[in-house]
C-alpha cells in the first residue's frame, strides 16, 4: 500500500557487515531500498516477497457435494493440518442474505467440523478464512433442497401392455426425493385394490410386482410424502388375441385335399396377436403340462378319432410352422384353442385322399372282350381313399344318341359299379376322376369294342339273362305259291335256367324277300328257344330269308339263307 515500514539497522558490525531488520505487517511483495553514504546501492530497491505464516491453499473441505434438505444438520469436515498454524474462521450466508448460525469445532490437530441448520431452500455460501488468509476457491456453495420432493420420484414400469396371468414388475427410485413415505396402490377398472408384492432393494430403491388376473384397465397410484407422484394407466390384455391370429396352409384355405403320406404344412402367424413371448404346443389330453399352460394349443384328429403327432417350430418371432403327415385317407379336424376357447373358424375340417389306394378293374376298361350292343362294366374301389365324387367320361367315335353314357351306382360306400354300352365298334377313352384327381396317372383307359359274327356270341347278355352261342335257320328248300312255309330260328344258349325267354330281349326280325325284291307277308311266333315265322309267297323264283337280331335298335347280328319257291 506504499506506506514505508520502519527498519532497524544494527550498530554492531562484523567484518564490515551490518544487519537490518523489519517486520512486514502483511504478506506480499515489498521493495527494500538501501542507501550507503547517501547514495543508493546498485540494483536498489530490492524486491522481497513476504509469504503468509500459513498456507491456506492446503485447507481441504469435504462434504460440500452432499444433498442437504430442510431439517437436516449437515456437517462439513475441514482439514487444515497441512496448512500451518492458524485460526479457522467461517461465515454462512443464507439465500436471503442472512447470516446463518453454525457450530465450528476443532480437535487442536488441524481438523475442524462445521455444522449448520439451514431453514431456507436455495444456495447457501460458506466463507472460510485460515490464519487470516481466505481459503482458496471460496466461498463454497451448498444447495439446500426441500425436505420432500415428490417430483423427483422416478417410476419405471417394465411393460405397459400387461398380460393376464404374467407377473409385471415396476421400480420406484426415490433416492433424490428426500424424506417421505412411499405408498403404492394398484386399482382395477372397478376401483378395487389388487394385491401387490413389495421388495425394498436399497434405501430409496423399491420394486413392486403384481399379476393381473382379468382383462381390463389398471391404475398404478404412487404417492410420496402424502403428495401424488403419478397415476399410470395400464391395460391387461390376453396373452394371445385369437381374433388377430392368422392360420393358413395346406388344406386350410382351399378345397384342395391333403394327400396320404405327404407332409401337410401350416403356418400360424401370431405376430400381431401376442403381447410378448407366447408358448404354442400340441394339446396334451393327459394334462401332463397343466402346471405350465400354453398360450395356444393345437390338435389334429384323424379319421379314427385319434390325435395326430404334430411338429411345431418357431421360424421367426411370433410365426410358427406346424407340420403333420396324414397316414390314412379320410376326414381330419384341426383345432387351435387358447384356454379352452377355439380360434376363429376352428375347428377346421381337412380331407386327406390316398389315390394310390383306389383300385379300378373290370372288363369295361380292358383292351378286348367288349362287343357292340352289349353292356360292359368296371368297378372303382375307393373305400380306402376317402369320400369324393366319381366322374366317368367315355370318349370315342359315337356322338349324340350313339355317345356311350355310363351309369354309376354305389352299392357300398366308396365302391362304385360303372356300366355302359356302345353301338359302334372302335377304340374308346374312358376317363375316370376321383374328386379332382385323375386315376391311372392321369391317362384314360382304352377299351376296344368289337363287332361279333353270327353264330358266335362270346359276350354275356344284358343282366346275364342269356349267352347266345349259336343260331341256326331251318327253311324248306322248295314250296309252292300260295302255300304257307315255316321258317324256324333256333338259339343255342348257356345259362338257360337263368332266362325265362331264350334269345335276345327283343325277338329277331325275319324278312322274306321275293325275286322282285318284294316283301312277303310273315307272321312270327316263339316257343321256348324256337322262333317260328310263317310266310305266304305269291310268286315263283328264289326267295331270300333275312334274319336281323336286334336289341334296343342296335344290330348285333344278321345273316340270310336262300330257298326256292316253285309253281
Amino acid at each position: 500500500d506504499a506506506h514505508p515500514i520502519k527498519a532497524v539497522v544494527s550498530t554492531q558490525s562484523t567484518g564490515g557487515e551490518q544487519y537490518v531488520s523489519y517486520k512486514p505487517p502483511k504478506f506480499g511483495m515489498y521493495n527494500v531500498a538501501i542507501n550507503f553514504g547517501g547514495m543508493p546501492l546498485p540494483n536498489s530497491p530490492y524486491k522481497v516477497k513476504i509469504s503468509p505464516k500459513v498456507d491456506a491453499s492446503k485447507v481441504k473441505v469435504a462434504g460440500l457435494a452432499q444433498i442437504v434438505r430442510i431439517g437436516d444438520s449437515p456437517v462439513f469436515n475441514i482439514d487444515a493440518s497441512a496448512a500451518g498454524e492458524g485460526k479457522m474462521e467461517a461465515q454462512v450466508v443464507s439465500p436471503s442474505g442472512k447470516l446463518l448460525k453454525f457450530v465450528l469445532d476443532d480437535d487442536d490437530a488441524g481438523h475442524h467440523t462445521l455444522k449448520i441448520n439451514p431453514n431456507e431452500v436455495g444456495t447457501h455460501t460458506i466463507s472460510l478464512v485460515y490464519g487470516k488468509v481466505p481459503v482458496p476457491h471460496g466461498p463454497f456453495s451448498v444447495k439446500v433442497r426441500p425436505e420432500c420432493e415428490p417430483d423427483k420420484v422416478k417410476v419405471s414400469i417394465e411393460n405397459t401392455a400387461l398380460r393376464i396371468g404374467q407377473p409385471t414388475k415396476f421400480k420406484i427410485d426415490s433416492t433424490e426425493a428426500g424424506n417421505g413415505d412411499l405408498k403404492v396402490r394398484i386399482l382395477d377398472n372397478l376401483g378395487n385394490e389388487v394385491d401387490v408384492d413389495h421388495d425394498q432393494n436399497d434405501y430409496g430403491m423399491d420394486t413392486f410386482t403384481f399379476t393381473p388376473k382379468k382383462e381390463g384397465d389398471y391404475t398404478v397410484d404412487v404417492t410420496f410424502g402424502g403428495e401424488p407422484v403419478t397415476e399410470e394407466k395400464l391395460t391387461a390384455e390376453p396373452r394371445l388375441k385369437l381374433d388377430k391370429l392368422n392360420i393358413f396352409g395346406d388344406g386350410l384355405n382351399s378345397n384342395k385335399p391333403l394327400k396320404v403320406g405327404e407332409e401337410c404344412k401350416m403356418t400360424i402367424d401370431a405376430s400381431r396377436a401376442m403381447t410378448g413371448d407366447i408358448v404354442i404346443r400340441e394339446k396334451d389330453p393327459s394334462k401332463m403340462h397343466q402346471d405350465s399352460p400354453a398360450d395356444l394349443e393345437l390338435l389334429v384328429v384323424g379319421p379314427d378319432g385319434r390325435p395326430v403327432t404334430l411338429e411345431i417350430e418357431e421360424s421367426e418371432e411370433g410365426v410358427f410352422k406346424v407340420a403333420f403327415t396324414p397316414d390314412k385317407a379320410g376326414d381330419y379336424l384341426f383345432v387351435a384353442e387358447s384356454e379352452g376357447v377355439a380360434a376363429p373358424k376352428c375347428p377346421i375340417p381337412l380331407k386327406a385322399r390316398g389315390l394310390k389306394s383306389v383300385k379300378v378293374f373290370g372288363p369295361g376298361i380292358e383292351p378286348s372282350g367288349n362287343l357292340c350292343g352289349f353292356d360292359t362294366h368296371f368297378i372303382v374301389d375307393a373305400r380306402e381313399a376317402g369320400e369324393e365324387k366319381l366322374h366317368v367320361d367315355i370318349g370315342g367315335p359315337g356322338t349324340g344318341e350313339f355317345k356311350p353314357m355310363p351309369t354309376i351306382t354305389e352299392p357300398k360306400k366308396g365302391l362304385f359299379n360303372i356300366k355302359y354300352d356302345v353301338s359302334l365298334h372302335n377304340m374308346y377313352d374312358v376317363n375316370v376322376k376321383y374328386g379332382e384327381e385323375s386315376l391311372n396317372q392321369g391317362k384314360p383307359y382304352k377299351p376296344k369294342v368289337h363287332t361279333h359274327s353270327v353264330g358266335a356270341f362270346p359276350s354275356t347278355r344284358r343282366r346275364v339273362e342269356i349267352q347266345v352261342t349259336h343260331m341256326s335257320l331251318e327253311a324248306p328248300s322248295t314250296c309252292s305259291v300260295d302255300d304257307y312255309i315255316d321258317v324256324r330260328l333256333k338259339y343255342a344258349q348257356r345259362f338257360k335256367t337263368l332266362a325265362k325267354v331264350c334269345g335276345p330281349s327283343q325277338p329277331p326280325t325275319v324278312k322274306v324277300i321275293g325275286p322282285a325284291r318284294k316283301m312277303v307277308d310273315t307272321k312270327t311266333s316263339v316257343q321256348d328257344s324256337v322262333y317260328k315265322i310263317r310266310a305266304s309267297p305269291v310268286e315263283t323264283g328264289p326267295h331270300k330269308v333275312v334274319v336281323r337280331c336286334s336289341d334296343s335298335d342296335l344290330v348285333y347280328g344278321s345273316f340270310s339263307n336262300m330257298f326256292e319257291i316253285t309253281k
